[in-house]
């Protein structure tokens, strides 16, 4: 009977447990996300995050209006600001990226597709018409009587140079 010759390495099994439970958690609320979206992403990508163990997501929904309404759904079901990132291309290329960045439901998450300006421009403005707004109450004896609804809701955005913290920021 032959005997194995090379030595073999244990495996140290309570980190490969700990690295798939991270990767199912991440994997398991992509999944949650795709459900809940009214616009699909393109791709989804789950991946460890730079220097950690734990595992994140990337939705990637691909470019124009669409997606841009995909990311901004992504947005509002993890309750985040949107960042827009306009890229100058020195006239060969230029497009806004529209991005989520969050931590949501202890999972690293990035939603983000590119639009041209005037598509982020239209998604990224606020939209009375779209909006919920108050009844205004039609019986009264004045017109002082009558309650002014309240402003609709605005999205935030936050450039994404602004969230610069690296070396180098501020330059």
């Amino acid at each position: 009977m032959e005997q194995a010759t090379q030595a073999t390495t244990p495996t140290d099994t309570h980190a490969q447990l700990t690295d798939r439970a991270s990767y199912d958690r991440a994997r398991e609320l992509a999944d949650q996300l795709a459900t809940l979206a009214k616009v699909l992403p393109d791709s989804t990508e789950t991946r460890r995050e730079l220097g950690t163990d734990a595992y994140g997501i990337r939705l990637h929904f691909g470019t124009g209006l669409a997606a841009g309404r995909g990311v901004l759904a992504t947005a509002d079901v993890t309750d985040t600001g949107v960042i827009r990132d306009d890229i100058k291309g020195d006239g060969y290329l230029s497009g806004v990226w529209i991005e989520v960045r969050t931590t949501y439901k202890g999972v690293p998450l990035i939603a983000r597709a590119l639009t041209t300006a005037e598509e982020a421009d239209t998604l990224l403005q606020r939209n009375a018409a779209s909006e919920e707004t108050q009844p205004i109450p039609t019986v009264g004896t004045s017109p002082s009587d009558v309650v002014a609804p309240t402003a609709p809701a605005v999205f935030a955005v936050t450039p994404l140079a602004a969230m610069n913290t690296g070396p180098g920021a501020g330059k």
